[in-house]
């Protein structure tokens, strides 16, 4: 294994550490990470600039560390999917939103501020996000495979169709809104199963449409969701 594809060791981190890491996912969300200086990092902390390096090794790393961490919580919570692809699907769905859920600004980091990572972290990362993306093909490939998936376009694209469905969601998803988040992820499970297809017959698709609670206007509940500032890039 080359040191450009090995994943970063464990490390233990302080109590500063991680008072460092919420305020750059923080401050990376709100004025992303060219925006932020060290300056920035260390009036949040109520430490003088030059003291935040004795907390991380550089703002490059510290951003490393958001992202991968962050990616991470996708892959951990997919791992282990169980059922017939529908299933699978639809559960990934409501797994994605909820990590998207559990920390809304880390998600406007992961999906946005990542492409400031330089080599060789940047090809790790890229690793991990195709990994995820390996997750949904799988799934896409078995239903196709059962009958359950008729795809209109090629796997590749159907796989970038769902992940532009899901990562869009930290701009609009709000704790605050008015819908449940089981709401939230049926309506969009619904929307992902549309799109490969499981609603050509009367099997699986019927099992997705049964909500945890009702959807009954969930899109207009959605729309109402937006968070409070335009995202930077």
């Amino acid at each position: 294994m080359t040191p450009s594809n090995r994943a970063a060791a464990p490390v233990v981190r302080t109590a500063k550490q991680d008072q460092l890491i919420r305020e750059a996912i923080r401050l990376f969300s709100a004025q992303s990470y060219a925006g932020t200086s060290i300056r920035d990092l260390g009036e949040a902390l109520g430490i003088k600039p030059g003291s935040v390096y004795a907390h991380i090794e550089s703002k490059q790393a510290l951003l490393v560390r958001v992202v991968e961490q962050g990616i991470d919580q996708y892959l951990a919570a997919t791992a282990h999917l169980t059922g017939p692809p529908a299933q699978r699907l639809r559960a990934l769905v409501h797994t994605h939103i909820g990590v998207v859920a559990s920390d809304i600004d880390q998600a406007l980091v992961v999906y946005h501020q990542w492409r400031h990572i330089h080599e060789p972290d940047r090809r790790r990362i890229v690793g991990k996000r195709h990994a995820y993306e390996r997750v949904i093909g799988r799934i896409l490939d078995e239903g196709v495979a059962t009958g359950e998936f008729r795809l209109a376009a090629d796997k590749a694209s159907s796989v970038r169709g769902i992940l532009g469905i899901l990562n869009w969601s930290p701009e609009w998803l709000s704790p605050d809104g008015p819908a449940s988040l089981a709401t939230v992820g049926e309506a969009l499970a619904r929307i992902v199963l549309a799109g490969v297809g499981a609603d050509h017959g009367a099997g699986q698709f019927a099992v997705a449409r049964t909500a945890p609670d009702s959807a009954a206007g969930t899109a207009e509940s959605m729309v109402r969701f937006p968070n409070s500032q335009r995202r930077p890039s």
